[in-house]
């Protein structure tokens, strides 16, 4: 499954996540031990503003370019797939799907719209996954997941799960088809433990047993995509925070030294979209057109809360465009 086109939006807002621990009723020495232990600084944030619709319109521009005009032996787009790791989103019941397809050209076409949401922050690779069925089956030609949440319309201490992680926000555009070249989806691995399907609302002794059986779930997950550390792979995980991934490198050195942590000071976790937030980010930092450069291979991965774990290997084309 080829990425045709990609996008990502992470608002410039940051909400000190001191300011985050203390709205949730800890003290600043709760925040203090917060920042140092689990490595966030802060977490992106939707103005005030902003709403979500907004976020994803926004999203869509960014990526006109990219996707239009289309060759006309291209497909266009004609699914939506819209993804968010939380179901509630929108309690005015409104088609949020639907309002989108009516307000941006981009989606002017799409004829079907889905949403995932029942996966917390593993829902992309089960978005991933319907996506790839109805390409496989030719329901769809070329479809477009939007994935993203935000916690903006909620009490600020809602972002805050203490001894764990801190929730940010921030916005995914991918386009998909089942064209050869460029950069192709390869892999793809879905599980779930049903042993931890309590998730943030297990009792204490279940979620102990869900972080002691992280690092297994990651190894489990990267073997199933065939990672190697002996090749030029990288890991692009879930930010769930600094103090996981540490011990995880300590349990497993050769494979903790393929993670790339970059955006987790800054924006904290962003539920399901933290993989391919990475995965922009890479491309970003790759080559210009016309520079050689050696292709990598990529794991994506994340693990959601109740144990949702979805990963797939990402590998570059040189015959095709860059994303």
């Amino acid at each position: 499954m080829r990425i045709a086109a990609m996008s990502s939006f992470i608002p410039d807002l940051r909400i000190d996540a001191g300011e985050v621990v203390q709205a949730a009723g800890g003290r600043a020495i709760d925040a203090r031990v917060f920042r140092q232990l689990f490595g966030m600084d802060s977490v992106a944030a939707l103005p005030a503003d902003m709403s979500i619709r907004q976020a994803f319109l926004r999203l869509l521009s960014d990526m006109a370019f990219s996707v239009e005009p289309q060759p006309v032996d291209e497909p266009a787009i004609d699914t939506l797939v819209y993804v968010h790791a939380f179901p509630v989103q929108h309690a005015d019941g409104i088609d949020f799907p639907r309002e989108l397809c009516r307000s941006h050209p981009v989606l002017s076409q799409v004829e079907r719209c889905y949403e995932v949401n029942q996966h917390n922050c593993g829902s992309g690779f089960w978005g991933l996954s319907l996506a790839k069925s109805l390409l496989d089956c030719g329901v769809a030609k070329r479809v477009m997941l939007l994935i993203g949440d935000s916690f903006s319309q909620f009490p600020l201490g809602q972002r805050y799960i203490p001894g764990c992680t801190m929730m940010g926000d921030a916005f995914v555009a991918l386009v998909v088809d089942n064209l050869p070249g460029g950069c192709q989806i390869e892999r793809l691995h879905l599980q779930h433990h049903p042993e931890f399907h309590g998730g943030l609302f297990g009792h204490e002794q279940q979620n102990r047993d869900f972080f002691a059986a992280h690092h297994h779930m990651v190894m489990d997950a990267l073997q199933a995509v065939a990672f190697d550390t002996h090749s030029r792979q990288v890991i692009l995980p879930h930010n769930i925070n600094k103090l996981s991934w540490m011990n995880f490198a300590r349990s497993f050195p050769e494979t903790g030294a393929c993670l790339n942590l970059d955006l987790l000071p800054e924006i904290g976790h962003c539920c399901a979209t933290d993989p391919f937030l990475l995965l922009q980010r890479y491309f970003d930092s790759q080559a210009l057109p016309g520079e050689e450069t050696e292709a990598e291979d990529i794991a994506l991965l994340s693990i959601g809360s109740g144990a949702y774990v979805g990963a797939c290997h990402v590998h570059f084309s040189d015959q095709g465009e860059r994303v």
